[in-house]
């Protein structure tokens, strides 16, 4: 049996929370959260900001009783709610024993792969755009993922590193060597990944990988696709479009990327590819932000919700692929809302470190 609720009492005394389908289980106390227990626990719970502002900890209540502490509704749909999904950062459990399902871990589906640490290194790095660079690892055993998921990197030994970052596979599988992932990384102002990226030569620089974790991919439906990308939220994008010319998939798609300047679009070659094996109708719309007065530019400039309503409008039909940073989720989930049914929304929000402190800081 399972529970959920919005309010009332946690219980007075510790409990036991288990993750099914593998051998792992914590101590949890009472008032405490699934994900505090699971992280004390050494439970394998992807999570990021601890505060639910990026939905990272996503997990299944298959047993027990909860409470949530906030609306966490901007990631968990009303349909998922109902069949038990939760942000593990803010349930607190109510019975004594809670047991949950963590998405590429225990039970999984056929495609899943259960998330490994795995000592890795940097195999190489290219800039792709100003402020993007390609980042390829080279790992110590073989990965196996599913486009659209992540792997969290740290740098051992080095200060104000040791806590994960979450990026992107930046390919379709069947493009990777087993033992080979790559990433697109965006330079945060700030930054101490990124600054410690980009500052200097960090080829054969030690890292300990972490994954793959996530449960956005493509979703099998009848339906044409709309994929709108910010920044580096094209790589989860263009991975899933190169498996699906890989998969031979013949659905009509329109992608969308936001970008500031002409210099920031990236991964021009590797778009045109996949528009020419594509099977079904292909539209690439790319929309600047910052493009300076007097530039040669012909295309769409301004946000890409500024251009969205037009592009969605009478495609109810579609199914809904969007990643990037926050802000520019939660404006286009805003406009498609209004178009396409929620279940086919599918997103996957970008947070930097600096991100997460804020968010922390306006719900502390």
């Amino acid at each position: 049996m399972k529970a959920i609720s919005f309010g009332g009492r946690t219980r007075g005394r510790a409990g036991t929370l288990q993750l099914l389908g593998s051998d792992r289980s914590a101590r949890i106390e009472a008032g405490e959260t699934l994900l505090s227990a699971a992280v004390r626990g050494n439970i394998p719970l992807p999570h990021m900001c601890g505060v639910g502002e990026c939905g990272t900890c996503k997990c299944r209540l298959i047993k027990g009783h909860i409470r949530l502490k906030s609306d966490i509704s901007r990631h968990v749909a009303p349909e998922e709610i109902s069949a038990g999904f939760v942000l593990a950062c803010q349930s607190l459990a109510v019975s004594e024993d809670v047991a949950v399902e963590v998405p590429g871990v225990g039970r999984r589906r056929a495609t899943d792969r259960a998330p490994a640490q795995i000592d890795a290194s940097v195999a190489r790095v290219t800039r792709l755009a100003p402020s993007v660079l390609a980042l390829e690892v080279d790992l110590a055993s073989d990965v196996r993922y599913v486009a659209g998921q992540y792997a969290q990197l740290t740098v051992p030994g080095v200060p104000g590193l040791g806590e994960p970052r979450c990026y992107s596979f930046a390919e379709a599988p069947d493009r990777a060597s087993p033992r080979r992932a790559l990433f697109h990384i965006r330079h945060v102002p700030g930054g101490a990944f990124t600054g410690w990226l980009f500052g200097a030569d960090r080829t054969g620089a030690r890292l300990c990988f972490s994954g793959p974790h996530g449960s956005f991919r493509y979703h099998e439906a009848d339906r044409p696709l709309l994929c709108v990308a910010g920044g580096t939220g094209l790589s989860p994008i263009k991975a899933i479009l190169e498996q699906g010319v890989s998969d031979g998939l013949a659905r009509d798609v329109t992608l969308v990327v936001g970008a500031r300047t002409r210099q920031d679009l990236y991964a021009l070659d590797a778009i045109a590819s996949i528009e020419e094996r594509w099977r079904g109708r292909f539209v690439f719309i790319p929309v600047l932000s910052h493009e300076p007065e007097g530039s040669s530019w012909t295309g769409r400039k301004g946000h890409v919700t500024d251009h969205l309503r037009e592009v969605a409008a009478g495609h109810a039909d579609c199914a809904a692929y969007v990643c990037g940073p926050p802000g520019m989720i939660d404006a286009v989930l805003d406009v498609l809302r209004g178009e396409i049914p929620r279940m086919h929304l599918h997103h996957d929000r970008f947070l930097d470190r600096g991100s997460v402190a804020r968010a922390a800081a306006a719900v502390a």
